[in-house]
């Protein structure tokens, strides 16, 4: 290949590249809300749940996303003894979802942060 044939090829690959880098960046669609609740997703700040009370629908998921720097878990129910419908697990960061597929008023809890009173209720509508 001729000198003069390679400018153009490596103009059009340096383009390609520099577009492929800029679709691959842009926010998540996982992304935690930063304002009103979306729907889809709780943030999870030292030490609380926000909101700590949703509105959803059978069937819908949501996720909770670990902002602060301290543990926390999100354990269904109102107590910390017994078995629990869901339970993240104790963590100080990621995400965690769960699916809700019965309608009925649902309360949940940090066991890191119980006798404190970091709980939430997601009310799922038929």
């Amino acid at each position: 290949m001729k000198p003069a044939a390679i400018r153009p090829l490596c103009f059009a690959t340096a383009v390609a590249l520099a577009a492929l880098f800029a679709a691959c960046g842009g926010s998540s669609s996982t992304a935690p809300p930063t304002g009103k609740f979306d729907g889809k997703n709780i943030r999870i700040v030292d030490d609380a749940f926000s909101p700590s009370s949703a509105t959803i629908n059978v069937g819908d998921s949501l996720t909770w996303h670990w902002e602060g720097s301290h543990d926390h878990s999100v354990t269904e129910g109102t107590t910390l003894g017994g078995a629990h419908a869901f339970d993240s697990g104790i963590k100080t960061s990621g995400t965690f979802g769960h699916r809700f597929n019965t309608a009925g008023t649902v309360h949940y809890f940090c066991q890191v942060h119980f006798s404190s009173g970091m709980k939430g209720t997601i009310i799922v509508k038929p």
